[in-house]
């Protein structure tokens, strides 16, 4: 049985550091298209063992993995981000060097592995002839907060373990530490050291903030698919951490760039491509719904048709394919995703969801910072995913509304509203909502969101009725009959959700929180549904 041909370098960076780089080649000798991975996941064990990458099927690819400034065998210092263009543009420079380089090169890395590919595509490096970058969103304020949250679910405990993540540090962190009050100035409480790289994503909730312009807010990074001529492969999930950001950069792309590059849509989560569920769960396992079933070697496939023209299985250039939840079936399409026809749920005064607006009222909880709510799975904002939902109104704070079973197929598609008519006793404060389809008495989460009183109006009077709008990322699903759909509104959501004080400013400032009335008003506070005709 052939084997691959194993070279071993350090590759050294414009600032001396060296990073431990590894390549397969097909053939001993040779030049060879080269896919480029690099990645900060890597073990930093001396010895790795080396014979399942002298097996593996490269597709005639010679393939090439770096371990990230700072870990694996790599020597520096990691900062999450901060480091990736330079590196990535030296490694280039590097390969062109090469023996074995036959001037094509092929890029590969899913979430923060596409990230940094993302950092210096806007160069458009000619010989990159393809790129295939799951799960992965280039707007860094996407990836740290939500509405102004904190991600402290998400980015926040990644974060803190990335930061020298080779090195023999203290790491005091467990999720609640990110509930500290203040939060600026956490770092040092966790490593004994200040971390002002960290810091500063604490004291930025403000998407218009000019620090999101600048390299330390993600710049390079920003709009990378439209500042190149690379044909990319997007993947991401219904539950991926990164679905709405994907989901943006295929539809912002331009009519030109839209023709050069393709998308997919599976029904799981940051993992797009799990393997199948070994035990019972109550959790569907979406049949035909795995990549590796429907076009095995999806990589290949994409960087062979640039290379040789062969024809693309499964996914056609300038489309999306998606999976619709529930009907467990693939579509393709060209257009948004959203059906035309708009279907309204009122929120009434016995916490049902009914389908005309009901007579006005109102339901009042306590909502006390101190003791958040929290939530199982993060939908698509947070990590978790889709997730069995504990039973309706199960804490005081946690307010839920049901509605009839269905009494036909419905199929939902698009971004579904939420219009909430609130009030609270406080300065201000936050109104969190999830929605989940329950189906023999199983909730399952479909989407969620957060809003503050403050974010879009600044001054808010306690007692005053504010408008919340929400807007879900896309979904597609099919509700059959004698499903329902039960909405969950609270003020919190731990630990997806950096906690509200009920105070007004930089929650990352706050030294203290106070403890509110929060109010829905009923009759006018609706969710909407966007349906197909044919079946809605």
């Amino acid at each position: 049985m052939k084997q691959n041909t194993i070279m071993e370098y350090w590759v050294m960076l414009r600032d001396g550091v060296k990073l431990y780089t590894l390549v397969q080649l097909p053939e001993p000798t040779g030049k060879f298209p080269l896919i480029i991975r690099r990645t900060p996941y890597a073990s930093p064990e001396a010895n790795p063992d080396l014979k399942p990458l002298q097996n593996e099927d490269t597709h005639g690819y010679a393939i090439l993995t770096q371990h990230c400034r700072g870990t694996g065998r790599s020597e520096g210092i990691c900062l999450a981000y901060l480091n990736e263009r330079n590196d990535g543009l030296d490694l280039l420079e590097w390969i062109r060097k090469q023996p074995f380089y036959n001037g094509e090169l092929f890029l590969a890395g899913g979430s923060y592995d596409a990230s940094v590919h993302f950092s210096y595509l806007n160069t458009n490096p000619p010989d990159v002839k393809a790129a295939f970058l799951p799960v992965q969103d280039t707007e860094r304020y996407n990836i740290l907060y939500r509405k102004g949250f904190y991600k402290a679910g998400l980015h926040g405990g990644w974060v803190m373990k990335m930061y020298k993540r080779n090195l023999p540090i203290e790491r005091n962190f467990c999720p609640d530490t990110l509930r500290t009050m203040p939060l600026a100035g956490i770092t040092k409480a966790i490593f004994n050291e200040s971390v002002p790289e960290i810091e500063e994503d604490f004291l930025h909730p403000d998407p218009d903030d000019p620090f999101w312009q600048t390299p330390s807010g993600g710049s390079d990074y920003r709009n990378a698919c439209n500042c190149c001529d690379i044909p990319i492969l997007m993947i991401t999930a219904f539950y991926d951490i990164y679905t709405e950001g994907v989901l943006d950069m295929w539809k912002n792309l331009t009519p030109k760039r839209r023709k050069q590059c393709a998308c997919i849509v599976t029904p799981f989560s940051h993992a797009f491509d799990p393997q199948q569920q070994m035990q019972s769960s109550d959790l569907p396992d979406f049949e035909n719904g795995h990549l590796r079933d429907v076009c095995p070697d999806l990589m290949y496939h994409w960087f062979d048709h640039f290379r040789k023209g062969t024809p693309l299985p499964f996914i056609e250039l300038g489309k999306m394919t998606y999976y619709r939840l529930f009907e467990n079936r693939w579509h393709t399409t060209d257009q948004p995703l959203q059906a035309p026809e708009a279907r309204h749920f009122y929120m009434a005064a016995d916490r049902t969801l009914q389908p005309n607006a009901p007579s006005a009222g109102e339901v009042t909880y306590l909502y006390n910072p101190y003791a958040p709510a929290s939530f199982a799975g993060g939908c698509c904002n947070n990590f978790g995913g889709m997730q069995v939902q504990d039973p309706p109104n199960s804490r005081y704070d946690i307010i839920s509304f049901l509605s009839e079973p269905f009494d036909k197929t419905v199929v939902c598609e698009g971004k579904a509203e939420l219009e909430l008519h609130c009030r609270s006793t406080s300065q201000d404060t936050c109104f969190y909502v999830r929605l989940d389809i329950v189906r023999n008495d199983i909730a399952l989460s479909l989407r969620d969101d957060i809003d503050s009183l403050c974010r879009l109006e600044k001054e808010y009077v306690p007692g005053q009725e504010r408008t919340l709008k929400f807007v879900f990322a896309e979904h597609s699903f099919r509700l059959q009959p004698g499903d329902r759909l039960r909405l969950d509104i609270s003020s919190s959501c731990v630990p997806h959700f950096q906690v509200h004080t009920n105070r007004k400013g930089l929650l990352a400032l706050h030294t203290g929180a106070d403890i509110c009335r929060n109010t829905v008003m009923i009759g006018k506070s609706r969710l909407t549904l966007f349906c197909h005709p044919e079946e809605g």
